[in-house]
């Protein structure tokens, strides 16, 4: 394929418009810090001048961590003069992040263990020790346990980037009516404890190996888990320490415990699992507008996201600690990381969502596995959302209804069949249900990055329909990077998906899956559960929603299931 040339005076172009995008929103930012501290001096100015209103104050704070860490947690971010913001400022909690408290408490009440997968610099440890600081000034007898991969990163005199200065700096900024009487920083503050003389309430610290070991705690946080050592033995020594473990990191690969818990690897009930993706951060989703760089039309990006990778000196880093990607070093994937991430910002011409509409149907085969329904219309994913199983047939009747699809797709030979089978007996649908042979030959169409037919390139049908949906996510990069000419039919967008749990579920599924080459015939064959050892439910949704139309299913009469019914291949009872 030979790409047009792209103009260098266009990419410098585009360049500046990201640069003073990014800038212009550094001042938004900053005129909202500003106005936020104003706010709180004046609180802070009435609440010493007024003993009610202190006491307003206090009530508020001991009922509400959210308010507690609105009205007088500050940070301190050195990076900031060199951005034009201050150093020390006030935490406003954003939605997410609120979330995230709330989030926090109820591990507390239901006594769950709980992980937080994040993008990097979303502010996930400030807001653990804000609500620790919470916990130790109001709750008597709190026990915090904090931990990192060694002592050093937990606390160490003077230096801000650990755990226990992040506490200490927080205390310090507290009107000293609101901390407990009589206390001295020199006299309740040793390394790696902190001491509440009033309610005998302490936060404890440990590095390394040492991790669980120092007695009981209320709740144990252990930041960046992804990268201590040995945290198998870790977590065995924190089992017997708390009711309420929280781990909290950006992924680092797969080969670890917390890639294991965070893709339900792990024996028993799969843990609550929070994530804090950029993309719900209005500091940094917020939208562009420029050329694009085929020369043609204008494209719709994100600036924030552009600057901070033009400036990685390794991607594959950068999308393992922005875009939460377990599987950036992983070889052989067949969609990758930075494909994904161009569908998400790329934006069809005006007109393609009214292009036909098809949906797809991956039905969940048994235990943590989601029955997951995906609509598009042309390139565009419409919707994607997770269903009760039991209540799957009718819910994806109303959906499709709703969406207008003229086909709705499954797996055929596989737990789908029997859904399928119900919503096509329905008299009132107006579209066709039809069924995907993933175990079937491949057709024998060729690609156009391989003379071969694909009956002779791929082992089965599956491995042909993660190799379409590939090519459609590589065509949407070749566009947006590459200003390559592909029809917009031809490539994909997610731009229309809300952010949320379904969003941030599929984009990694995307790409855990591999390919390698089996037996004499050197076929290609797809491992969609690729390292994590979970099936991506919601990416096979979307595979069968761009899958191509086949045979509709014919309505046939299901008969009552008796003991020991079996469902055949064909989605038959016998």
């Amino acid at each position: 394929m030979t790409l047009p040339a792209v103009s260098p005076s266009l990419v410098q172009e585009r360049k500046g418009l990201i640069e003073s995008a990014v800038m212009g929103h550094s001042g938004v930012v900053n005129s909202r810090f500003e106005a936020e501290g104003r706010r709180r001096l004046k609180l802070l100015q009435k609440c010493n001048a007024d003993p009610g209103a202190r006491a307003v104050v206090l009530a508020m704070a001991r009922l509400d961590p959210v308010a507690f860490l609105n009205d007088w947690v500050w940070l301190y971010e050195p990076r900031n003069p060199g951005r034009g913001l201050p150093a020390r400022l006030p935490l406003t909690l954003r939605p997410r992040q609120a979330d995230f408290v709330r989030w926090l408490q109820d591990l507390r009440k239901r006594r769950r263990n709980g992980l937080v997968e994040k993008s990097r610099d979303e502010g996930m440890t400030w807001i653990v020790i804000g609500y620790y600081v919470w916990c130790w000034l109001f709750e008597s007898g709190f026990s915090g346990g904090l931990g990192s991969r060694k002592l050093d990163l937990v606390d160490k005199g003077g230096d801000l980037d650990t755990l226990f200065e992040k506490a200490r700096f927080i205390i310090r900024q507290l009107p000293a009516w609101m901390k407990p009487q009589g206390f001295n920083e020199q006299k309740h503050s040793k390394e790696a404890l902190l001491t509440n003389p009033v309610n005998h309430a302490t936060i404890k610290g440990e590095g390394g190996d040492n991790i669980g070991r120092g007695g009981r705690s209320s709740m144990y946080f252990v930041d960046e888990h992804a990268k201590v050592p040995r945290a198998d033995q870790v977590h065995a020594a924190l089992s017997q320490n708390t009711d309420v473990i929280v781990y909290g990191s950006t992924p680092h690969g797969r080969a670890n415990l917390f890639a294991r818990i965070a893709n339900q690897m792990t024996p028993g009930d799969p843990w609550p699992k929070f994530t804090f993706n950029w993309r719900d951060n209005p500091d940094k989703n917020y939208t562009l507008e420029i050329p694009a760089l085929k020369g043609q039309g204008t494209e719709i990006v994100f600036p924030w996201y552009l600057f901070e990778k033009s400036k990685a000196v390794d991607v594959a880093l950068f999308e393992q600690e922005v875009d939460i990607s377990y599987d950036a070093e992983t070889k052989n994937q067949i969609i990758l990381g930075a494909w994904v991430q161009a569908a998400l910002r790329y934006v069809p011409p005006e007109g393609t969502s009214l292009l036909p509409r098809t949906a797809g149907l991956d039905v969940a085969d048994s235990g943590t596995d989601a029955t997951v329904y995906a609509s598009r219309a042309g390139p565009v994913l419409l919707r994607l959302e997770a269903l009760l199983s039991a209540e799957a047939p009718q819910t994806v009747h109303e959906l499709a209804t709703r969406d207008s699809v003229r086909e709705l797709k499954y797996d055929r030979n596989g737990v789908g069949a029997s859904i399928a089978a119900t919503v096509a007996r329905r008299t009132d649908k107006a579209y066709d249900v039809q069924g995907v042979f993933n175990g079937g030959k491949p057709t024998t169409q060729t690609y156009e990055d391989s003379q071969t037919p694909a009956n002779l390139r791929f082992a089965n049908y599956a491995t042909e329909c993660w190799w379409r949906l590939r090519l459609r996510f590589q065509r949407t990069w070749e566009v947006l990077e590459q200003g390559a000419e592909h029809a917009p039919e031809d490539c994909i967008s997610l731009r229309g998906l809300p952010a949320g749990d379904a969003l941030n579920t599929l984009v990694p599924e995307l790409s855990q899956a591999t390919y390698s080459r089996v037996g004499t015939s050197d076929k290609l064959t797809v491992n969609k559960k690729g390292e994590s050892g979970k099936s991506p439910n919601h990416a096979e949704a979307v595979i069968y929603a761009f899958a191509p139309s086949a045979e509709p299913v014919r309505p046939r009469r299901i008969p009552p299931v008796g003991p020991g019914a079996v469902l055949n291949s064909n989605g038959e009872f016998r």
